[in-house]
């Protein structure tokens, strides 16, 4: 507002009024469903099927799941999310460190993945270079350093400066159990506070040692001897048989090191040399090599067998003890130890494999475990994952739950999942709320036209215009099993073609007709003819149909009250779809409304905004009408917003379209001119 004090010209400048909306996204898909690894009741997003693969582990036999977002992207989708459920008596690897120094329980560490995937975790702790002092006379015992390695996945994360009081900034809580931008591997809980304290870090991974002053003279006068010692593990934790080698660190006349880092490089280089030289050291190493870092500015030593874990390896040398043993000098050899003041700090495993036994563990581990060999959710759990989407969650324009149609492993004819339809009316009552579209696959029992319409007619425990349901399923490739078909539910291929139709032409436009082409499909699991369409189209059962030249396509686009019977003004795909993407892009770009005071002005910016937003899907073909009058309206003024709603703090904005319906049935009359006779 302008301040005007004293005589002369004023500038200011004035907003016009007009606020653009953006159109929302109609094509993001959401898969809820199991998959052979992942981040359990997470959602991921994903922009194609290799991020499905390094997320969730790819194809797995028994998951529906996976296959669907394979075929979702093959037919033009770009984008979805995927919610894992796990397996019914999956159980995810867990490990109770104690606290450093001490018996009680310093942090568990649990992966997110449940199964056998979180069985390859491993974990390295230390304490350097974060101010936390450690060896010193007071050290700060609750900071620590956190890598965690997944050998199979090949993820790695590490995780610096951490601590295990809640009151620090870089408390584990804040940082790594933060959902985003924590840890997508584990889940960490700090062990309960002793004496209003909060429990110490658990003890750092490898061998420390102190490093003192470097030794004198130019050329060393004897060899510099030193013992390696390398001690597996035993499957119950316990240390093994160790493996002794004597090394020679330094020949003699070899020059002295003048740095500590030229110390570290040459030891490790010497260590390694002699254990793959010698017969008997060389073969318990396997395809692992010695490693060595130094810290707290070249004080500390740390030697660890291998800088990470390997795949491939037999037995328990990935997390085995590797030690410098002093070798006393005598009058032929000198003591590494002796000639460079080193002391031992701590000796411990070179790292920790989740979900196997330590002598540093609290308790038994908990090994990760597949559960059912199905591989499915029990019905609660996929329940109650469709149920948490009313919470905040990812945006999505269809929902795909393609392992509710799951048969049992003994009758392919019999559902897996007994509450299948309440799930998927639970997850149609979801769409609603959020103006999305529920995929509705057939029962595995639902092979043949009969058996459709009686399931559209009467087994569908619900009424939805925010669902469609497609029969029958789709044939096609295994890639697991070399040269097989399977058959398949379609909602991931339909959402992949509602997406590609979308992004051709616009929400306003079926996804079905010859152009829905499903890319990847040998063709329907039953082959229908026209006279066994005509008995489901009625009943609004979208079919999918094979026909000459245009191969496998999706033939109908009706909503779950699309039979004809209902009469519902929602029959159609396009015209739902249309009607939720309108009421999404202006639940969107409207919020700037709320708060602005409630009269004349701003009636006429919301009018301004909504008809520049109708105008451009006018313009795009998505109304039915010639003019802009006949295709749409928009009203927003004293008689949409009385008193009382003023009263209120309410504006009402009344905004209609003339849909476009598909054209379903297309009549061709034909009739013979009669000639007058010559």
């Amino acid at each position: 507002m302008l301040q005007l004090r004293q005589p002369g010209v004023y500038l200011q400048e004035l907003p016009s009024g007009a606020h653009s909306i953006v159109g929302s996204p109609t094509s993001v898909a959401l898969f809820v469903g199991p998959t052979g690894s992942g981040i359990d009741r997470r959602p991921t997003q994903l922009f194609n099927f290799g991020d499905f693969s390094r997320a969730f582990g790819g194809l797995a036999a028994t998951s529906n799941l996976s296959y669907s977002v394979l075929h979702f992207f093959a037919n033009g989708g770009g984008e979805a999310w995927v919610t894992r459920v796990k397996a019914d008596g999956a159980v995810p690897a867990s490990s109770q460190f104690k606290a450093a120094g001490g018996s009680n329980l310093g942090l568990t560490v649990a992966a997110l993945s449940s199964g056998p995937s979180g069985n390859n975790l491993f974990l390295e702790y230390d304490p350097f270079d974060i101010g936390a002092n450690p060896f010193a006379a007071n050290p700060d015992v609750t900071k620590f350093n956190l890598s965690v390695i997944d050998a199979v996945g090949g993820g790695a994360e590490r995780w610096a400066s951490l601590s295990t009081s809640s009151a620090d900034t870089r408390s584990v809580d804040r940082v790594v159990n933060k959902t985003g931008s924590g840890s997508q591997l584990i889940g960490l809980t700090v062990g309960p506070a002793s004496g209003g304290n909060p429990p110490a870090a658990p003890k750092p991974t490898g061998s420390i040692y102190a490093v003192g002053a470097l030794a004198g003279g130019a050329i060393f006068a004897k060899p510099v001897r030193v013992t390696l010692r390398l001690t597996p593990l035993t499957a119950a934790g316990a240390n093994g048989t160790p493996v002794v080698l004597d090394v020679t660190a330094f020949a003699i006349g070899a020059t002295v090191p003048r740095t500590r880092q030229e110390l570290a490089a040459r030891l490790v280089n010497a260590l390694n040399g002699a254990a793959r030289a010698d017969t008997v050291f060389a073969p318990n190493l396997q395809r692992l090599a010695l490693d060595a870092g130094l810290f707290e500015g070249a004080t500390l030593l740390r030697l660890r067998l291998g800088a990470a874990p390997a795949t491939g390896v037999t037995g328990r040398i990935n997390d085995a003890i590797v030690e410098l043993v002093d070798k006393a000098k005598d009058a032929t050899n000198d003591s590494l130890f002796d000639l460079f003041d080193l002391t031992s700090q701590s000796v411990n495993v070179s790292r920790y494999q989740l979900g196997l036994p330590y002598g540093e563990l609290l308790a038994a581990p908990v090994v990760g475990i597949n559960g059912q060999p199905h591989g499915q959710p029990s019905d609660d759990d996929f329940l109650a994952a469709v149920q948490a989407l009313e919470t905040p969650d990812p945006f999505f324009n269809t929902l795909c739950l393609p392992d509710l149609v799951r048969a049992t492993p003994t009758d392919a004819n019999t559902p897996l999942h007994a509450n299948a339809q309440a799930v998927y009316a639970e997850a149609a009552r979801i769409c609603e709320l959020k103006h999305a579209l529920l995929l509705v696959d057939a029962p595995p029992g639902v092979k043949e036209v009969n058996g459709a319409a009686n399931w559209k007619s009467l087994d569908i425990g619900f009424q939805s215009t925010f669902a469609a349901a497609f029969f029958p399923d789709i044939e096609v490739d295994d890639p697991l099993i070399q040269g097989a078909i399977r058959s398949h539910p379609p909602s991931g291929a339909i959402a992949g073609v509602i997406a590609r139709t979308d992004g051709a032409v616009g929400v306003w436009q079926a996804p079905a007709g010859t152009d829905a082409s499903i890319s990847g499909a040998y063709g329907p699991s039953q082959v229908l003819s026209d006279a066994e369409h005509g008995v489901l189209n009625p009943l609004g059962l979208n079919v999918i149909r094979q026909f000459p030249i245009f191969g496998t396509v999706n033939f109908g686009s009706r909503t779950l009250m699309g039979a004809d019977a209902m009469a519902s003004e929602w029959k159609y795909l396009p015209v739902r779809r249309t009607a939720s993407y309108i009421l999404r892009s202006l639940g969107d770009g409207l919020k700037w409304a709320v708060h602005k005071p409630n009269g004349d002005q701003l009636w006429m910016q919301l009018r301004m905004s909504v008809n520049s937003f109708m105008q451009t899907l006018f313009r795009q073909g998505a109304f039915k009408g010639t003019s802009a009058a006949d295709a749409y309206f928009v009203k927003c003024d004293a008689e949409t917003t009385t008193s009382t709603d003023l009263a209120n703090g309410i504006v009402n904005i009344l905004v209609g379209f003339a849909p476009l319906r598909p054209a379903e049935f297309v009549v061709v009359s034909l009739r013979q001119i009669v000639q007058p006779n010559q």
